[in-house]
């Protein structure tokens, strides 16, 4: 059973810095009241846009301009752009910050992305944009990579099988992904970047750790994929210690599309109890498949990952 300190939880600001607007037959008017609903059901106080022009379901080419009709005349929802490709990165950033964007989404580090678009983050069109999203501070939420079971057809979830997440020998290795994210890094330490999904990192806390200080902008966006927070709560001291440190740069999500039914709601109301559960609890608990360890951090912890992080990230603060 989940403790009483659910209750304080549920009553926290919350922003919900990580939601999407992929399904295209949900209009911008259902869009709006699908995530006035949400935020009532989550207590969200903001939520932001994580638009794709891309995603794995293939192109939103107009999802830009109806992130910025979503969010229109609703307070504390923002929104992040994302690059079309047949255009200059840099042009299209001062372009869509100037719009009133408060950053840049970044899903060309996902796999399936790298196969459509037949390059990744390492091709030189990419370095003056990250140069200058460097030089003015622009936010960044970055999807690199993906869970290293995606490469294994053994251990792959069936849910991400039928999504079309399984990597065969015709996609580059996981390896790959964070050599190129981290070669980044090492060029550009100032970017205000957040990892989206820790950065698959949740296996390896030393080397997300050793990012963190390196790259004094540097942010944890902590929506899941849920097996990161099973990956975490196998070495339960270890991240408690990297969320107690980093307190200040860990940022609260979901990855909730505008479509808020059926099988998504479902799956975002799993994913939600499941993070409360890992922040709040302080039992271990089976949730979606996912064994989770509570961390059970303080009051003072959890108002700043669940609300002023994200806050502060997008320049709110």
């Amino acid at each position: 059973m989940l403790n009483i300190r659910f209750m304080e939880g549920a009553s926290m600001k919350k922003m919900d810095f990580h939601v999407h607007i992929s399904n295209d037959q949900t209009d911008v008017l259902q869009s709006i009241e699908n995530f006035k609903s949400l935020s009532e059901r989550n207590h969200l106080s903001a939520i932001c846009i994580q638009s794709a022009v891309m995603s794995s379901n293939g192109m939103h080419p107009n999802c830009n301009e109806k992130a910025l009709e979503i969010i229109k005349g609703n307070e504390n929802w923002y929104a992040f752009a994302s690059l079309h490709h047949d255009r200059d990165f840099v042009e299209q950033t001062k372009e869509y910050m100037d719009k009133g964007f408060r950053g840049i989404k970044m899903l060309e580090g996902k796999p399936t992305l790298y196969r459509n678009y037949g390059y990744g983050f390492d091709h030189p069109r990419f370095e003056a944009f990250f140069d200058y999203a460097e030089k003015n501070a622009i936010p960044l939420d970055i999807h690199n990579n993906d869970p290293l079971i995606h490469w294994d057809i053994n251990k792959i979830s069936e849910r991400a099988l039928k999504k079309g997440w399984y990597y065969d020998s015709t996609f580059p290795t996981q390896k790959y992904f964070f050599d190129v994210l981290e070669n980044i890094l090492d060029r550009h330490p100032g970017l205000h970047a957040a990892l989206a999904h820790f950065g698959f990192y949740s296996d390896d806390i030393q080397k997300a750790e050793a990012l963190m200080e390196k790259c004094p902008n540097l942010v944890m966006d902590m929506t899941p994929a849920m097996i990161i927070y099973d990956q975490l709560s196998n070495t339960p001291d270890e991240a408690k210690a990297f969320l107690l440190k980093y307190q200040d740069r860990i940022l609260y999500g979901t990855d909730v599309s505008n479509c808020i039914e059926g099988e998504v709601r479902e799956m975002n109301d799993t994913k939600t109890l499941l993070m409360r559960a890992f922040y709040e609890g302080d039992g271990e608990y089976e949730i979606g498949g996912f064994h989770i360890k509570g961390m059970n951090l303080p009051s003072c912890v959890l108002e700043k990952l669940y609300f002023h992080n994200a806050m502060r990230f997008i320049g709110k603060e």
